[in-house]
């Protein structure tokens, strides 16, 4: 059972927080693992949540151009980011009118706390504002000097991408400090499974591995936001910004561009049909929604049909 908060956005809602696990390179590979009976930390969440396993990818299929969409709500074209131009250190360019989540949060609320935690960190420095205050953390922007050389040295050399065990460890420990607890948006970018696939081979022997990693850490998400008790009012999504086709991606194959996302939280019901058409950058306007917030008009990412319909959430009443 939960209670609706108060009304503290355009409209009331139960959720006092989203938290996004964004999970890279993943396309619908771990559901074909936990198919056939493997990753169990996936196989609770999508029994308990709301998911779609027929979303499409942004094209080109890569990280920066679907991240942003997910993110800014836009389609590439119009965020107008790529991995060149994020991994170049350039930050968002804020005049261009397409803010992110982040930043309608933060309009939208005074002094909002707001967090992310990448593995990749463009996504702290090129695709999230930079004028946002907020919480951010990166192995590579944040780490010790001898940390940041032996993880480039792990993953450029050894192709044995390390970056995840310290996205989690951190995050885990903001999840359970209790001055955390009114955080708005917290996104935890994992992001060792798609460079598995770079250097190895996507749904190979080492991938896989990889994968079956995710789901142990998954699962210490999942663990540290109980115990922080935040179950209760919290949404959570899962969701990922492509796939992959042998030790690559960005093109239009079905390995590349089936995505899915999940939502596990109080009140929302399981399974059900979701319209066709849907993508990962729908997502956008998913969070506001669900944090009370309308979307913009000027959003590409719409609400899909029978996401929140048919149940009592965001509708202020209360739910057994």
């Amino acid at each position: 059972m939960y209670t609706t908060i108060e009304k503290i956005g355009d409209y009331p809602s139960p959720y006092r927080r989203v938290i996004l696990l964004a999970l890279d390179g993943l396309g619908l590979y771990a559901k074909k693992l936990t198919d056939d009976g493997e990753l169990p930390t996936f196989k609770r969440f999508w029994e308990r949540s709301r998911s779609v396993f027929n979303a499409r990818a942004q094209l080109p299929s890569n990280s920066a151009e679907n991240w942003g969409s997910i993110l800014h709500g836009v389609v590439p074209k119009k965020h107008g980011l790529t991995n060149v131009i994020v991994n170049s250190g350039r930050p968002y360019d804020e005049t261009n009118g397409f803010e992110s989540v982040f930043k309608i949060l933060e309009k939208r609320f005074k002094q909002v706390k707001l967090a992310s935690f990448a593995a990749w960190a463009s996504i702290n420095t090129g695709i999230i504002e930079q004028s946002i205050p907020m919480e951010r953390y990166a192995p590579t922007t944040h780490e010790s000097k001898p940390i940041q050389w032996w993880l480039w040295f792990k993953h450029r050399c050894l192709n044995n991408s390390a970056y995840d065990e310290y996205v989690v460890k951190k995050a885990c420990d903001y999840i359970t400090k209790k001055e955390n607890s009114d955080v708005k948006l917290l996104s935890i970018h994992l992001v060792d499974v798609d460079e598995y696939g770079h250097g190895h081979g996507w749904g190979g022997k080492y991938y896989n591995k990889q994968l079956r990693k995710m789901d142990t850490r998954i699962n210490q998400i999942l663990k540290a936001i109980d115990d922080a008790g935040w179950t209760d009012d919290s949404l959570v999504v899962m969701t990922t910004d492509h796939g992959g086709i042998n030790k690559g991606h960005g093109g239009e194959s079905i390995e590349e561009v089936s995505v899915f996302f999940s939502l596990l939280g109080p009140g929302l019901q399981k399974n059900g049909n979701i319209e066709e058409g849907v993508s990962n950058m729908d997502l956008a306007a998913i969070i506001l929604k669900a944090l009370g917030v309308e979307a913009p008009e000027w959003f590409d990412a719409k609400l899909p049909n029978n996401i929140f319909d048919n149940s009592s959430l965001l509708l202020g009443e209360q739910v057994n």
